[in-house]
């Protein structure tokens, strides 16, 4: 994780500030823990936007021709005898 010190609530606080707390947890960037019977039981953490990457193109320039596939084999392999 982030060196963060984590927010950590019970489950009976839950649902009277469960609003307030995914605003708190947004705003803070600050994962927050849900504890039930003294035990983590959730982690929440803030979501976070990525910037989409395009799926075609993005190997391009990132190969390289080492020799002539198409012309005949120099060398007779094993597995063709």
């Amino acid at each position: 994780m982030n060196g963060q010190q984590m927010a950590q609530i019970t489950t009976t606080e839950l649902p009277q500030t469960l609003q307030t707390l995914f605003i708190e947890v947004e705003r803070t960037k600050t994962p927050l823990t849900i504890i039930h019977e003294g035990k983590p039981l959730v982690i929440i953490y803030p979501a976070t936007t990525q910037t989409p990457h395009p799926v075609f193109g993005t190997m391009k320039g990132s190969g390289e021709i080492l020799g002539d596939l198409i012309a005949p084999v120099a060398e007779l392999w094993e597995v063709l005898e």
